[in-house]
């Protein structure tokens, strides 16, 4: 290990020295200059143009970055003269400057602009946004401009969002009929269980986030991890000078009262800027589930019937707090530490009658309760550099801290068929999770020529996972542990990853981007007494390739080829136990294998109109909890489980309307195609099916600053892996006031109004010996009312552009 890493660096330094001595000899043929203001602090956004000295033809044009530089490359003998530009500042005089003979550098030094003291003492600019915006490789949800989103949570969100659903059953997300969706926040890879990620979805306020950007061709700077692609939660960032920042609360009722909190502070000065958000929330929530499983033994007909009622509690915290200091006119560092506490909680009564060959043979009562309990610590430390000629070189080290407590108590009663008592029995586990994240990585980009531009990059991953799980009887007034179902497992995995990428200016209309991304992962899970349940070692090359071009000024056409890869989530592997029923565990499978698939997407855009067509294999496709019947027992297990493979197509039609000034509609329509090859009791199981999501807003401004919105989604029946999942979905009602100057915002939400958020899934396979259905009432309508209001200063400052190390980290906590 430590022998790969030394390795690893030496060739890292190697190559990153390598491009650094290309940059500074192409440097040889390149004009720069950085502007400051008068206090000597750097200006980004300035226009710069460069023109010929003789006609004064404009030759090209750019604008500084974030340390106020600017570079022009490959600039052939003559002579010329700069013009710059800035709101708010004087112009200062052209500069004219001669490069005679062959190509050299010419540094314009620094330029300091006065402020301009005829410009206006303080405008207001008022931008919407449309709630939905189609880029090429992503579709980018306003949230902040959705009256309906106003008081909700980021998974309410999520489950309103074109082509996403989110299995609340087995705790997956998943996109455009596919699983495997890697969660970000801010750009940065969450890497949590997704059951603890759901979760904590499910208690973040609305009122942080800015925008969710669903990104379906990631790049290779990305990890290959991932086959549906990634959701990115973009947080509010206040980008202004002195101290500003916004605050919202939430009061609403479903069972009971909903409270919601979430303040977002930021103070930028001179060069540090300090920055932090908090969030808090309390809900409470009724489910009512449903199932029935048939088995046949030797000509025995075993049925059970199941219901269910449950109260559950979710508190939730989250909050994170960052700084960024200008070191120096190149260098920026960044420290971000976050965290989160989701707290859920609940009660269960359950009931199960056992049928007999169609006759009554044993009715059995379990009540439980059960505390789930995340917690999370995360910190990053971000080196940024800015090369001359546009390069850029970033360094990265996170460390990521998991922990989940989990105890259920258990209370079984069972009655004969005549309901006479039979007998008693208690019974309780705990689960015990703590998983750590180490992630370096080293990231360069610089251009190459005017249209090539180089990204290469190194990121290390190590990281540890134990699970202590026990479970244990009540018997004779003392609680004695089963061994067959207490152990600890103890994961530790690392992967390697190198990858390197060109953007390809082809000509005016056209762009090419291709990538390639090398990973190498060791994997072993053992316990104490058996060693190597999972020792595995594998390396995989992921290519990638996008090219796009521009037909019109108002249509183009892009194409993707994309291979990634689902890893095993940590949890899933650990063969924990919980039980469902007195007949019904979910268990993790320790025998799960990675996931691969090929991905072919082509899109087309019209004005702002977008049609998308994609297909995609995925062998060994990971699919959520899925039933295992035991004729023997008349037991039914829920295991995470490999397809043999899963062939999905998929076609995207985002329709925006607008009929007028005060009316506009957007619909998304996605139509997805799956095929499911699975093995089941070493019989072959073939299941096609068709299903259509339907996505959409309608946004209405009435007189005096009132607004309306009407949201909905629609999903029609659809594959679960084996089961077949029937329609559902959702309509929800916004409206809203903005008050005068700076008063604040006051919205009234209604969600989930027709109570038609229903999960149905079921499977007839008879001649497997599996008959199964699962029916769960998730959520209740609910009504919020939320104010919000921002304050401090407004003068605007451009934000900088941060990336974390750990972007890929956050997701395999299942």
């Amino acid at each position: 290990m430590a022998t790969r890493i030394k390795f690893i660096t030496q060739i890292l330094i190697l190559g990153f020295a390598f491009n650094l001595i290309i940059v500074d000899l192409r440097a040889q043929s390149t004009v720069h200059g950085r502007i400051t203001d008068s206090a000597g602090n750097a200006l980004p956004a300035v226009n710069i143009l460069l023109f010929a000295y003789n006609d004064s033809v404009l030759l090209r044009a750019t604008i500084t970055n974030t340390a106020g530089e600017y570079a022009f490359t490959k600039i052939p003998a003559g002579k010329y003269q700069v013009s710059m530009s800035c709101v708010g500042y004087l112009n200062p005089p052209p500069i004219f400057f001669d490069m005679a003979g062959s190509p050299g550098q010419v540094n314009l030094d620094i330029i300091h602009l006065a402020p301009n003291p005829s410009a206006l003492k303080e405008i207001t600019v008022i931008a919407k946004k449309p709630l939905l915006e189609q880029k090429i490789d992503r579709l980018i949800i306003n949230v902040e401009n959705s009256i309906t989103s106003a008081g909700n949570t980021a998974l309410q969100i999520l489950e309103r969002s074109p082509g996403v659903v989110v299995d609340h059953q087995n705790n997956l997300i998943s996109m455009n009929g596919k699983n495997g969706v890697m969660l970000m926040i801010n750009g940065k890879m969450t890497r949590m269980p997704i059951s603890a990620a759901v979760q904590m979805l499910a208690g973040m306020s609305a009122g942080n986030i800015e925008k969710i950007e669903l990104i379906t061709t990631p790049p290779a700077n990305l990890d290959a991890e991932g086959n549906a692609g990634y959701i990115n939660i973009v947080l509010k960032e206040n980008n202004n000078y002195g101290t500003n920042g916004s605050y919202g609360v939430t009061l609403g009722y479903s069972i009971d009262l909903i409270t919601e909190a979430s303040i977002n502070i930021n103070h930028r000065k001179g060069k540090l800027n300090l920055y932090g958000d908090l969030s808090w929330s309390r809900m409470k929530n009724k489910m009512t589930a449903s199932a029935y499983n048939k088995t046949s033994l030797n000509g025995t007909i075993n049925e059970s019937f199941f219901g269910a009622d449950r109260i559950s509690k979710v508190i939730n915290i989250n909050g994170r707090l960052g700084l960024d200091f200008e070191m120096s006119k190149r260098t920026m560092l960044g420290l971000l530490f976050s965290g989160y506490d989701n707290d859920y909680s609940q009660d269960e009564s359950n009931q199960s009658s056992i049928y007999q060959d169609y006759k009554p043979d044993t009715l059995v009562k379990l009540t439980n309760d059960e505390v789930n309990h995340w917690k999370n610590y995360a910190g990053n430390i971000n080196l940024q550099h800015n090369l001359r000629g546009n390069g850029k070189l970033s360094f990265n080290f996170d460390y990521i801290y998991y922990l989940n407590d989990q105890p259920v108590n258990y209370r079984k009663r069972s009655h004969d068929n005549t309901g006479n008592f039979i007998y008693a029995s208690d019974s309780r586990s705990a689960k015990n999770t703590a998983i750590d994240f180490w992630v370096a990585g080293l990231d360069f980009s610089t251009p190459l020529s005017k249209n090539i531009n180089l990204e290469a990059g190194v990121k290390q991953t190590i990281s540890a996972f134990t699970n202590d799980i026990s479970f244990e009887n009540f018997s004779n007034g003392n609680w004695i542990k089963d061994k067959s179902m207490s152990a600890i497992y103890d994961l530790k995995e690392d992967y390697t990853a190198f990858y390197t990428s060109f953007n390809v200016s082809l000509d005016k209309k056209t762009d090419l981007k291709t990538g390639l991304r090398y990973e190498h992962t060791n994997s072993n899970l053992g316990t104490v007494d058996l060693k190597d349940i999972v020792n595995r070692h594998y390396g995989n090359l992921f290519p990638g390739i996008f090219l796009s071009h521009k037909i019109t000024e108002k249509t183009s056409l892009s194409l993707s080829y994309t291979k990634r890869i689902t890893r095993p989530a940590f949890t899933d592997l650990a063969p924990f136990r919980y039980f469902l029923t007195s007949t019904t565990i979910l268990t993790g499978n320790p025998a799960l294998q990675p996931a691969i698939n090929h991905s072919i997407k082509a899109d087309y855009v019209l004005k702002h109109f977008l049609f998308s067509l994609s297909v995609s294999h995925e062998a060994n496709a990971i699919t959520g909890f899925q039933p295992q019947s035991d004729s023997i027992s008349n037991q039914v297990s829920y295991t995470p489980q490999n397809l043999r493979n899963q062939k999905m197509a998929s076609a995207i039609i985002s329709i925006p309307v607008i009929v007028n000034h005060w009316w506009s509609m957007q619909y998304n329509l996605t139509g997805n195609w799956q095929q499911v090859n699975a093995i089941y009791e070493k019989m072959d199981i073939r299941i096609s099916q068709a299903n259509l999501n339907l996505n959409l807003n309608q946004r209405f401004t009435l007189p005096k600053n009132y607004y309306l919105e009407l949201s909905g989604f629609y999903q029609s029946p659809s594959l679960n892996g084996v089961f077949k999942r029937k329609a559902y979905g959702s309509l929800d009602l916004g409206f809203k006031k903005t008050f005068l100057g700076r008063s604040g915002t006051l919205v009234f939400n209604a969600s989930n109004i027709l109570n038609s958020y229903t999960i149905n899934n079921e499977i007839r396979l008879p001649s497997q010996n599996l008959v199964n259905y699962l029916n769960l009432k998730l959520t209740r309508r609910n009504f919020k009312l939320t104010y919000s209001k921002n304050f401090g200063k407004d003068k605007l400052k451009s934000k900088r552009t941060r990336t974390t190390g750990a972007e890929d980290e956050k997701s395999r906590v299942n």
